[in-house]
């Protein structure tokens, strides 16, 4: 008997040395693989029935160590891919107000002094992540994305939900609209300056410019989130605008102008090409030149030929079909199925879900029955 106690003893410490071992390792004991990833720096993906895939998508920098915890207790049991979401990642986003920098420049001997603001790890993401999609050109793949790991040209944006963004006005009637353009930079909070966090990425000191020649010009805008903010003539401005209501202000304007650069595929771009509003598109942008063309709008560089491109699109504002174009070539069901095809092509031994019960594949949230 006491042999059989002694054995008891043993299996009972071995258990509680190997319970306290997995609190450590899934850090403070987090083991719910849902609620740990409502972060909304990890993006889910479902399939066309609405069933979770194991496949989990790295949208932005972590911005500390939880994000990185988060990581490591779930990537065991998951496929962690790159998207490009957020600016020039997974390069060093460029915003001044993230006060991002290469850490490694910090050991490397280039900087005389340690330097002061948050620490960048340039070749993490590259190395944690399986794969990418991501919304670069080649020029700009070769620069921020230097892997062989597979890559897609697929972009959040793809997956415009045209249903939801569609037009209220008729085709016929849009040179009738109240307003030329509208140009969207809302402020991060009603009570920040006009040149913050977000006015960085939209652009805002090269739309000032351009603003004032369209005004000159004689075109009348409207300049969401831009309330408070100096403006030139013949302008509008609003403060912040819910969602369901942006979506009638932009059936108001003629066509979108989309003056930003540091930019990864803004989504406001082709939820108003699916509202059927030609473009006017920075072609310096990081994310979104994919989707202009004869079909959907112009390109500019700077204030120097913007008076060109904006004249040039009003001459023939009643031959763009930007909805067609959306409709045919993008929303869920097109963009869906690229990344499906990307998905099994490339790790299809480590899907939870087999290939032929997948129709298409969604971001972030289920949608059954589109």
């Amino acid at each position: 008997m006491n042999k059989i106690y002694i054995i008891l003893i043993i299996i009972i410490i071995f258990y509680l040395i190997s319970s306290n071992n997995n609190l450590f390792e899934n850090f403070d004991g987090v083991t719910d693989l849902d609620e740990i990833e409502k972060n909304p720096i990890f993006v889910s993906l479902y399939t066309d029935k609405g069933k979770k895939l194991n496949v989990t998508l790295i949208s932005k920098p972590f911005g500390g160590p939880k994000a990185y915890k988060q990581y490591l207790v779930n990537k065991p049991k998951k496929i962690y891919l790159g998207i490009t979401s957020y600016m020039e990642f997974p390069y060093i986003p460029s915003n001044p107000n993230d006060k991002y920098y290469d850490v490694k420049n910090d050991y490397n001997g280039t900087n005389d002094t340690p330097s002061t603001g948050n620490k960048y790890h340039l070749d993490m993401y590259l190395d944690i992540c399986d794969g990418w999609l991501h919304c670069f050109n080649d020029e700009k793949v070769k620069k921020y994305l230097p892997t062989n790991k597979p890559k897609a040209l697929i972009s959040e944006s793809d997956f415009v939900n045209f249903k939801r963004a569609k037009p209220i006005t008729p085709r016929n009637e849009r040179i009738n609209k109240k307003y030329d353009y509208i140009y969207s930079c809302p402020k991060v909070k009603e009570t920040s300056t006009c040149d913050d966090w977000v006015s960085y990425n939209k652009n805002w000191p090269l739309a000032e410019k351009c603003i004032q020649i369209f005004s000159d010009m004689g075109l009348k805008g409207l300049l969401v989130g831009r309330k408070g903010c100096k403006v030139p003539k013949n302008c509008d401005t609003t403060g912040w605008v819910e969602y369901k209501d942006m979506l009638k202000l932009y059936d108001q304007a003629k066509f979108l102008f989309l003056p930003n650069e540091a930019d990864a595929s803004p989504r406001v771009l082709t939820e108003c090409l699916s509202i059927d509003l030609p473009c006017l598109v920075n072609k310096n942008i990081i994310g979104g030149w994919k989707y202009v063309n004869n079909n959907t709008g112009e390109f500019f560089t700077n204030e120097t030929d913007v008076k060109e491109s904006v004249t040039k699109l009003m001459e023939n504002i009643n031959s763009y079909e930007p909805r067609k174009y959306i409709v045919e070539n993008y929303g869920p069901i097109n963009s869906g199925k690229r990344l499906k095809d990307f998905l099994y092509k490339n790790y299809k031994e480590k899907l939870n879900i087999p290939e032929n019960e997948v129709d298409f594949v969604i971001l972030r949230h289920p949608l059954i029955n589109f």
